[in-house]
């Protein structure tokens, strides 16, 4: 675990180490992912998000040509780690589009935040550096209007809706 990520995981459980550690834990990227909690914010990168639970999906999607491999992890699995409890969240990219995501729909629906791309690190220009894909091609019934605009591209925040 980077040093960074251990600093943000004591302050989320009221564990404060003073000015050193802030300077030693300020290293967030503007391509992070920023994940609202109800004590503050966690900050992931690609590589953190890969660690949380390496996984992969196979699937084409309704906007690119053939079948991808994405890496990444569950939606499910950013959510518990950034110990986030929400029936909605609100997902915003890069260029300020935004969404509401019913988090239980989206779970079950099995959403997933993709951070590599065949084998490569997803930039902003592949739709990067987090995407929220779902299995389309195990699931065509998630090819609906709604399930389309949660899968959010250029993801860089997610927060509960208040």
């Amino acid at each position: 675990m980077r040093l960074e990520r251990l600093f943000q995981r004591l302050a989320h459980h009221g564990i404060r180490l003073g000015l050193a550690s802030a300077c030693l834990a300020g290293t967030v990227s503007a391509y992070d992912l920023e994940v609202v909690t109800d004590h503050g914010s966690v900050h992931y990168s690609q590589s953190d998000i890969l660690a949380l639970d390496p996984s992969s999906l196979d699937t084409e999607t309704p906007w690119t040509d053939g079948s991808l491999h994405f890496e990444g992890a569950s939606l499910a699995a950013v959510l518990a780690d950034a110990g986030v409890d929400a029936d909605q969240l609100l997902a915003k990219a890069l260029n300020d589009y935004t969404v509401v995501i019913p988090v239980q729909t989206a779970i079950d629906e099995g959403a997933f935040v993709a951070v590599r791309i065949d084998g490569d690190w997803m930039r902003v220009r592949d739709k990067g550096p987090f995407w929220i894909v779902f299995p389309w091609s195990d699931r065509p019934d998630l090819l609906d209007r709604d399930v389309r605009s949660w899968s959010i591209w250029q993801l860089q925040h997610l927060g509960p809706v208040e």
